[in-house]
């Protein structure tokens, strides 16, 4: 049971990342975010490149520094990147409807997730990326009589097509001898130098998502009760029009609020897609709908309710197909975790609407 309950709240701070942006951007606006998981994808894409390409962990430091700084660099690729793409659609996508109505910008909201879905797709294919493992580089005058570990390299190859792509080759196994034609086969690195592949467990992954939210939350707290920008946001989201003739960039004011929502999810990303293993264009599809299921939970609008909806549906979602498994025999309970999700969006939007941080507000009309 243990277990599960750490998984579930590693998997439920990932839902708190994203739903942070989707509550934050409720408050001031009024708008449901629904690409929001676009942004979330993006950022993972980000982290995935450089992960893949930025080879900070060749950098000749002490170990583990290296990986290290590439996580480092990744998470913040990622997180820009995801916030800058926010920036941008709020500008050219949901300020000139800011006006049309709620329905307007709602249906905005839906087609910009379905074309930020397909501009991932055409940009770099529908397929399944494995994300990349962190690499440990051994010279090979370290290395003893047999190999550590399982040992690869990367050398150029020439696709079908012509084009020059690098792939990674295993030229040592576990325990195999080092020895003079096993080196020559490495000579064809530019540094000769090999890596073994540290594959962090899912738990690892989802701890390290646990303990950015924890970091991260008493930050976004204070940036919200104890700075300039953030009493803006909180005056634009009691009354805009009346934060507007107090002097308030609205339009300023909501461009921040969308990057710092965004600027949250792209950490979640890239620890997602870290516990995962994975990274596609539809990445952000189902993650994102939780984390609005999240949202509304925790009481959409709240910062704190936020991150408390997505800890309880993470441990919901974790504990509750377990306890169906072990307790009733429901050997496919782990299947449903989705359904047991939208149920929990289904029971609250019946008996508590306004979730559990939530407040109701009158509307005079």
């Amino acid at each position: 049971m243990t277990q599960y309950l750490l998984n579930g709240l590693g998997l439920g701070a990932i839902y708190a990342f994203i739903a942070l942006g989707y509550t934050m951007v409720y408050g001031i606006i009024r708008l449901i975010n629904f690409a929001h998981g676009e942004f979330f994808m993006f950022g993972a894409y980000l982290g995935y490149f450089v992960l893949r390409d930025s080879g900070i962990d060749r950098l000749d430091l002490p170990q583990p520094l290296p990986i290290v700084l590439q996580y480092l660099a990744a998470v913040t690729a990622a997180s820009l990147g995801a916030a800058t793409l926010a920036v941008v659609t709020e500008r050219v996508a949901y300020r000139p409807v800011r006006r049309a109505g709620r329905i307007a910008a709602l249906i905005t909201a839906v087609c910009v997730s379905l074309i930020l879905q397909n501009l991932a797709v055409k940009a770099w294919e529908a397929k399944t990326r494995s994300y990349p493992d962190p690499r440990l580089w051994i010279a090979v005058a370290d290395l003893g009589d047999r190999a550590p570990a399982n040992l690869w390299i990367v050398r150029p190859f020439r696709t079908t097509g012509g084009d020059e792509i690098e792939r990674e080759e295993l030229v040592l196994s576990e325990g195999d001898p080092v020895d003079d034609a096993a080196r020559a086969r490495i000579r064809g690195t530019p540094d000769a130098r090999v890596f073994k592949k540290i594959t962090p467990s899912t738990e690892v992954a989802q701890g390290f998502v646990l303990l950015a939210l924890v970091l991260w939350a008493p930050v976004l707290w204070f940036l919200v009760k104890r700075t300039r920008t953030g009493t803006a946001m909180r005056a634009v989201s009691e009354d805009m029009d009346a934060a507007r003739l107090m002097g308030i960039p609205i339009d300023r004011i909501v461009s921040r609020t969308f990057f710092l929502g965004a600027f949250v999810a792209g950490v979640g990303g890239v620890g997602y897609c870290i516990a995962y293993g994975q990274v596609s264009p539809y990445t952000g599809f189902l993650p994102g709908m939780k984390a609005f299921i999240a949202a509304v939970i925790g009481g959409i609008g709240s910062i704190p309710g936020a991150i408390v909806g997505g800890i309880l549906l993470g441990v919901a979602e974790s504990i509750i197909p377990h306890l169906f498994r072990s307790e009733l025999g429901w050997r496919d309970a782990f299947a449903w975790k989705d359904a047991i999700a939208f149920a929990f969006l289904f029971a609250f939007l019946l008996f508590r609407p306004t979730g559990l941080l939530g407040r109701a507000t009158r509307v005079k009309v």
